[in-house]
Formats: structure tokens, C-alpha cells, sequence
């Protein structure tokens, strides 16, 4: 498969659906980094621990909603 092929789809998905598509994109760009493997975890820990971030909030913070 190529980007031509998916590119359609990419541009009819809803702004919410583009960014989850964005994110997994650069997830899958930085997935074999030790650093960002390291980000990673720590961001977990931080969730773990009861710090959350609710999706509204962030479609919000980036001018989605």
C-alpha cells in the first residue's frame, strides 16, 4: 500500500479522527527511539500515579473543539 491510496481516506476522516491518526503516525515514527521509549514510560507512571488528561481537553487545546 501506498500514501496515494490512503490519502483519500486520511482526508474525508473527521478532524477528531485525523488527529488520533496523527498522533498514531508519530507514535509509530519515534516507536524504536530509547528516549522516546523512556518518555513513554514515564508519561504512564505519571498516569498510573492518577495524573490524567481527559480527551476533551485535549481536542480543546488543539483548537479541535
Amino acid at each position: 500500500m501506498v500514501f496515494a491510496e490512503i490519502k483519500p481516506q486520511i482526508e474525508q476522516l473527521a478532524p477528531d479522527e485525523r488527529l488520533k491518526a496523527l498522533a498514531f503516525l508519530k507514535h509509530l515514527m519515534h516507536a524504536d527511539d530509547p528516549e522516546y521509549q523512556a518518555e513513554l514510560a514515564r508519561r504512564h507512571a505519571e498516569m498510573d500515579a492518577g495524573r490524567k488528561v481527559r480527551w476533551e481537553d485535549l481536542k480543546r487545546d488543539a483548537g479541535l473543539a
